[in-house]
């Protein structure tokens, strides 16, 4: 397997998991989760081994502790 296309399997799982949410925030959070899931990408060592919950730690992490802010205002939209 190619590494595109290993990254296009990972990407649409993150997708699976996120992409409904993710498409709601502002576009530099959705960047900060962006840049988050190719971080958590690369620090695997088989990263088709990622699990939902790392996704969600992912979006947890942007959303609930570095822009807690943002995520509020947007969750009362």
């Amino acid at each position: 397997m190619t590494e595109a296309e290993k990254q296009h399997i990972f990407l649409k799982r993150a997708a699976s998991v996120l992409a409904e949410r993710v498409s709601q925030l502002d576009v530099i959070v959705q960047q900060r989760i962006y840049a988050s899931l190719e971080r958590l990408y690369f620090e695997k060592e088989d990263p088709l081994q990622t699990i939902d919950d790392e996704f969600e730690g992912v979006y947890e992490l942007i959303t609930e502790h570095v822009f807690p802010s943002v995520f509020e205002a947007q969750r009362y939209r």
